[in-house]
């Protein structure tokens, strides 16, 4: 297994409090966030928005440097009135940008992700805390992002030896949003486990030169690959059973209730097409997503369902073959096609063979050795 990487982040859970009393507070926080949430959160879709904490951790960041974010009275106030709020993408790259001329640092992103600590994420890194091990802090993460973060959507598989983390951002984004998030998940993770970590490649979207890529590589412990088509960490599967330091079942039980809770509430203000888009992105397979079933999860008829999404411009089949077509990129090639088939909720190879011509041109095998004639696999 390969171990590196210097921890550039300490633990930042102060041993001398009890996670009931983290709790406690966290609960009066999200329990203000539900009671709130209907004047707050239903002025708008909350794709491509972000939890407060998430967004005023990065002038505390600037504070910390010395800075003093113009804006930052904006947010400042703690009124229960302003618990639920949700931050534009825009005004956090626009921050994030404001930080990167302030401290005249092209890796501003970078430098804030490794800062991370579990406030940053809300309720979402308590949750991660109390976790038994990595495969169960993933599971969460999976789940739970949207908490933190609506801006981009995070996928996890195994393949053979190793497990890979995508994150694919809603929308063309700036890099520092791309850094950060990836250099914080890998931060807060090497402050949970009980040993030290390093991923065995990092595939970023975004351009960084040599010198960047040399910082980066160095903190990562591994290449760092730039301008691909996905944000991914490859890591090995070993890792997965590595177990947290603050593993706390019980704790992990309440704060996933907790969670859940706001969860529903928060997609409750999504528009329909975007509900399900995650509701399809979260499944473990495509084998059991009719209509009807998802309608019913919504609490809605299905006729409703297909006029609301009609408003949004946009079909249940659309979306279904959104994603179907997102897995075949990511799993061709891992896994028999039959298997394959199965996974994106064909019940015969020969109707995902014919899919599959009518999306890509060409049939499975033969796209697979485009593939690698090009070197794009």
């Amino acid at each position: 297994m390969r171990r590196g990487g210097d921890v550039s982040v300490a633990a930042n859970i102060d041993h001398g409090f009890s996670l009931f009393t983290v709790l406690s507070s966290v609960s009066e926080v999200y329990l203000a966030i539900l009671r709130i949430g209907d004047v707050i959160l239903s002025k708008c879709d909350m794709e491509n928005t972000l939890d407060k904490n998430y967004f005023t951790s990065v002038q505390l960041y600037l504070e910390q440097l010395g800075w003093l974010y113009e804006n930052s009275n904006q947010y400042a106030s703690n009124t229960e009135a302003e618990l639920g709020a949700r931050i534009p993408l825009a005004e956090y790259e626009q921050i994030l940008q404001v930080g990167v001329e302030l401290t005249k640092d092209p890796l501003f992103g970078f430098h804030l992700g490794q800062q991370i600590q579990s406030a940053d994420y809300g309720v979402l890194g308590y949750l991660v805390e109390s976790c038994e091990n990595l495969h169960q802090a993933l599971m969460a993460l999976l789940r739970y992002d949207q908490l933190v973060a609506s801006i981009g959507k995070a996928q996890f598989h195994q393949q053979h030896d190793w497990a890979v983390l995508d994150w694919v951002p809603n929308s063309r984004t700036s890099r520092h949003v791309i850094l950060r998030n990836m250099t914080a998940w890998v931060a807060l993770v090497r402050a949970l486990l009980t040993q030290k970590v390093a991923p065995e490649r990092v595939y970023l979207t975004c351009y960084l030169n040599n010198t960047e890529c040399s910082e980066l590589a160095l903190w990562f412990g591994c290449p760092v690959i730039v301008s691909q088509h996905c944000n991914q960490i490859v890591f090995q599967r070993a890792y997965l059973s590595l177990p947290f330091r603050r593993a706390n079942c019980v704790m992990h039980e309440a704060l996933q209730r907790l969670s859940d809770t706001a969860l529903a509430q928060l997609q409750q203000h999504h528009t329909v097409a975007t509900q399900l888009r995650i509701m399809l992105a979260a499944r473990r397979d495509l084998s059991d997503c009719q209509l009807d079933r998802l309608a019913g999860e919504l609490n809605k008829s299905v006729r409703q369902v297909q006029r609301q999404l009609k408003q949004c411009n946009t079909s249940y089949s659309q979306l279904l073959t959104e994603e179907r077509l997102r897995r075949t990129r990511d799993l061709l090639g891992t896994m028999p096609l039959a298997e394959l088939a199965r996974e994106l909720g064909f019940n015969e190879q020969a109707a995902f063979n014919k899919a599959f011509k009518r999306w890509f041109g060409c049939s499975p095998g033969k796209f697979s050795k485009q593939k690698q004639n090009t070197g794009d696999s």
